[in-house]
């Protein structure tokens, strides 16, 4: 370890010891004579106090006063200062890996030349250039294929336009076929609404009256109420007949007058004859009738009144049938 001299005092300069003090009054006092005092201070002894300073190297910052310069730090306990790590025990580096085997490496991929829209106005895409088979691998031959002599000579039929439906019309077809489906129902429904549904012995259909029926009204002279057909039986000189017994003028049920041999309609005072022929009254027409069939006993027809005139009563009749689904309006007297 170097060695620290202690620290001595060095007489200092009096920057003012010459200057002659300005005293008011009094004479400058005089320098002492040599000798008073004591003698001289001797200079110390060479070596004494440590080896002389050396001067600091160029570039380096001066001492700081008050003592001598800072020793240097001693080295940090603990050993010898640390030397890098040796390289990674496993063996010598690793060298890159060998190509892969099966073949040569894959080639770059073709680089597409950028063509302007001067050199290509038909905005044609070209072709990458073929890249050259790898000389492992050859080319397989391709399988020759045999062409008939028709076949070879008729030309390939290609159509420029591909058939494809928009949405317009695709919604036209399920418009139409929605539209088609709607009035098919309804007609079909209507048809079978339209149809008459009246069974056998109701009104709307066919209801068998007996020859006797009409051969006692013919008797006693006056109708018979037939109400499940809503109709009138009468036999007049003109023959045999099925009157309607709905008032022409505005729909009433109109009955038979005993006192005065008539029909008379009590809502409006409409009157009609036993034949169904008007008399007075609002009403526009003579009464309603229904169409008849006269049937024997083996049940063919032998006479009708298709037209709503009267019968004349056959003498073999068995059965008439009245068609009360079939009506024929009344002679209008207007």
């Amino acid at each position: 370890m170097a060695e620290t001299t202690p620290n001595q005092s060095e007489p200092t300069e009096n920057k003012n010891a010459d200057a002659p003090k300005a005293t008011s009054g009094l004479p400058p006092k005089s320098p002492p004579p040599p000798g008073a005092g004591g003698p001289p201070k001797a200079p110390p002894p060479p070596g004494a106090g440590g080896p002389p300073k050396a001067p600091p190297p160029p570039g380096a910052s001066a001492p700081a006063a008050g003592g001598p310069p800072k020793a240097p730090a001693p080295p940090m306990a603990g050993g010898p200062p640390r030397t890098p790590p040796p390289p990674a025990a496993g063996g010598p580096p690793k060298t890159p890996a060998p190509p892969a085997a099966g073949g040569p490496p894959k080639a770059p991929p073709p680089v597409v030349p950028n063509i302007s829209n001067a050199d290509n106005p038909l905005g044609q895409v070209p072709r990458p250039p073929k890249t050259p088979a790898s000389a492992g691998t050859a080319a397989a031959p391709k399988p020759a294929t045999t062409v008939s002599g028709s076949a070879a000579a008729a030309p390939a039929i290609t159509t420029g336009t591909e058939s494809t439906v928009t949405r317009r019309e695709f919604l036209n077809y399920v418009w139409g076929a929605s539209m088609a489906l709607f009035l098919v129902q309804f007609g079909g429904l209507s048809f079978f609404f339209a149809l008459p549904r009246a069974r056998l012995g109701e009104f709307g259909g066919i209801i068998p009256v007996g020859v006797q029926q009409f051969i006692d009204a013919a008797t006693q002279k006056v109708p018979i109420a037939n109400n499940a057909g809503k109709f009138w039986i009468v036999n007049t000189e003109q023959g045999i007949n099925a009157l309607y017994k709905v008032c022409t003028h505005l729909g009433c049920i109109y009955p038979w007058s005993d006192a005065s041999n008539i029909f008379a309609c009590p809502c409006h005072g409409s009157q009609f004859h036993i034949n169904g022929d008007w008399i007075a009254g609002p009403a526009p027409r003579s009464l309603d009738r229904f169409v008849m069939q006269v049937q024997d006993a083996s049940g063919a027809t032998i006479a009708e009144s298709a037209d709503g005139q009267p019968i004349v009563l056959p003498a073999n009749a068995a059965t008439i049938l009245v068609d009360t689904g079939k009506k024929v309006t009344g002679k209008s007297h207007l």
